[in-house]
């Protein structure tokens, strides 16, 4: 992987997140009802906590703040698995259709999307921004997302004949450092409805998605 142009961004409640133009990224992303403001409010304490500690006491603050961020994003991302409360509207057929639509929109136009897989009440995403020379104006991580969720939610909200919040407002987003690190993440997404029990084999899952490159690795 190549060192792309940095910029950084910083997230109520949350870690500084490195948002390099032609960085690539793995992004989760949930439905609004999906993880009650409880729960959420109290792994954002928890982690704020330990995020005070680590900074006061660590002899090696960066690793472990990152450590840190992924030993969150586990607990996160095994409550929406083993917790699919809410409306669950991605269960709906042309609700998936949807947000499957609109992560592929600006595939081969500003990012190259690696993978995807959308369960019931959340998404996960792996994908590379383009850089120059590749587009003329690249785009960073946070205006491809909100492209992505804007339309989506009002698609969505139009189909359901309803308003408000469609996805949740916090989400998790991680730049990939190294090719090691892409492939167990990739792995990590197509295996998600088989470690929920979903299917047997992680292509047997409709709504997941793999870039035709990474087949030779994956299938």
């Amino acid at each position: 992987m190549s060192i792309p142009r940095t910029k950084k961004t910083f997230h109520q409640r949350d870690l500084p997140h490195l948002q390099p133009i032609g960085g690539t990224f793995f992004v989760t992303y949930n439905l609004a009802d999906a993880i009650p403001r409880r729960v959420l409010n109290n792994l954002s304490s928890e982690f704020e906590t330990q995020k005070k500690r680590i900074q006061q006491i660590s002899l090696n603050p960066e690793v472990d703040l990152d450590n840190l961020a992924k030993k969150y994003f586990a607990i996160r991302d095994k409550y929406l698995d083993l917790n699919p409360q809410g409306s669950n509207s991605l269960k709906i057929e042309t609700i998936a259709q949807i947000v499957y639509d609109s992560l592929l929109f600006w595939n081969g136009k500003y990012l190259e999307m690696y993978c995807f897989c959308i369960m019931s009440n959340h998404v996960h995403a792996v994908f590379r921004l383009f850089d120059k020379p590749e587009v003329e104006k690249p785009k960073f991580l946070e205006e491809i997302m909100q492209s992505i969720k804007r339309f989506s939610a009002y698609e969505s909200n139009k189909l359901l004949n309803r308003t408000g919040h469609f996805w949740q407002v916090e989400s998790y987003d991680r730049w990939v450092r190294n090719d090691d690190e892409l492939h167990r993440i990739m792995a990590y997404v197509l295996n998600n409805p088989v470690k929920a029990n979903l299917c047997e084999k992680p292509f047997d899952w409709k709504w997941t998605f793999l870039n035709e490159r990474f087949k030779k690795i994956f299938e």
